[in-house]
C-alpha cells in the first residue's frame, strides 16, 4: 500500500496513505510525485442466495484485463448489513486499499459482495485511487427470494431469513435509485441471462477506461 515515499523514505500515518491527486501519488513531505494505475473499481451487489457467488465462479478467468473476487469470504455477520444498521464502512476501506494494490498489476478489480454503495462511497479519502466506482444491483422478488434461500438452506432457514434479506434488497433498491453509478439487473431470471448482462456490464466498463496502461507486455 502507498504508505512510503521511494524519494524521501517519509512515510504517511497509518491509516493515512499517500494522497491521490489526479493520475499521480503526491508525497505529503517533499512533494515528489509517482504515476500510478488508476481504474475503476466495479462491485456486484445482491442480497444472500441472489447468485453473486454462482456469477463470479462462473465469470472469474473470462474476461481479460479483470479480476473478480467474492468480497464475501473476507467478511463475517452479513446480516449487519441490513437496515437500520449502518456497518462496514471499516470493511470496505481495506478492500478497496486491495483493490488499489491490485489493480497496479492493470486489472480492473470486480467485488462481488452483499453491501450498500454507501459502505464503499463513506470511505471519501480512498475514492482518489480510482477512476470511478461502480455498483450492479441484483434485484429479485420476494417470492423468488424465498424459493432460491429454502432450496439453499430448507424451508425453515429460509422463513427465518427472508425478512432480513427482503428488507436488505428493498434497501439497495432505494440505493442504487440514489447513486448515479448503478445499475439495476433482474436476477429472478435464468443464471445465463443474468450472466449475459452482468458480463456485458463488466466489460462496458472496462472498455471504457482510459487509465490502465495499453502497452503493458507479457
Amino acid at each position: 500500500m502507498p504508505f512510503t515515499c521511494e524519494v524521501c523514505g517519509r512515510r504517511s500515518v497509518f491509516p493515512d496513505l499517500i494522497p491521490a491527486v489526479g493520475n499521480v501519488l503526491r508525497c505529503a513531505h517533499c512533494a515528489h510525485e509517482r504515476p500510478f494505475v488508476r481504474p475503476p473499481l466495479l462491485v456486484v451487489s445482491g442480497t444472500v442466495g441472489i447468485g453473486k457467488s454462482t456469477l463470479c465462479a462462473r465469470l472469474a478467468g473470462t474476461i481479460p484485463g479483470v479480476l473478480l473476487l467474492d468480497a464475501d469470504i473476507l467478511a463475517v455477520d452479513l446480516a449487519s448489513v441490513a437496515p437500520p444498521n449502518q456497518d462496514y464502512p471499516a470493511f470496505w476501506r481495506s478492500m478497496m486499499r486491495l483493490a488499489h494494490e491490485l489493480s497496479q498489476n492493470n486489472v480492473v478489480v470486480v467485488y462481488f459482495s452483499t453491501m450498500l454503495p454507501e459502505q464503499a462511497l463513506a470511505n471519501t479519502d480512498i475514492l482518489g485511487y480510482f477512476d470511478s466506482v461502480h455498483f450492479l444491483c441484483l434485484t429479485c422478488p420476494s417470492d423468488v427470494l424465498w424459493a432460491r434461500l429454502a432450496g439453499r438452506d430448507g424451508s425453515g432457514a429460509a422463513s427465518a431469513r427472508v425478512n432480513v434479506w427482503r428488507d436488505f434488497n428493498t434497501a439497495l433498491l432505494a440505493a442504487a435509485s440514489e447513486t448515479p453509478k448503478a445499475t439495476v439487473v433482474d436476477a429472478s431470471r435464468t443464471r445465463d441471462e443474468v450472466e449475459k448482462d452482468v458480463r456485458h456490464w463488466i466489460n462496458t466498463h472496462v472498455r471504457g477506461s482510459d487509465s490502465l496502461r495499453r502497452d503493458a507486455t507479457a
